[in-house]
């Protein structure tokens, strides 16, 4: 599935807003918040979290490309989305 970049930001934040911050409930969610130095994320969220892009996006994420730059804000995962989702082809 294609998604343009403005809709993975917001599938992102709901996703967060659901899953992450009923814990967190005092963080303000801005699409270029780093994730992790806010709370919102850490090591053991990151996997579930990780598989939730996979899964909603169809994208597989290798591991040389677990590194924070990658993850660390709405944002950035947007752009890594957008860079990394399979050709969609024509159906006929």
């Amino acid at each position: 599935m294609e998604n343009d970049k403005s809709s993975i930001e917001a599938t992102l934040a709901e996703y967060i807003r659901e899953v992450c911050l009923p814990r967190n409930d005092g963080v303000n969610l801005k699409y270029d918040t780093n994730l992790f130095d806010a709370g919102i994320v850490d090591s053991a969220g990151l996997i579930s979290f990780l598989c939730f892009i996979e899964k909603e996006f169809d994208v597989n994420i290798p591991d040389e490309d677990l590194v924070p730059e990658n993850f660390v804000s709405i944002a950035r995962i947007a752009d890594y989305v957008c860079s990394h989702q399979q050709v969609p082809y024509e159906r006929s």
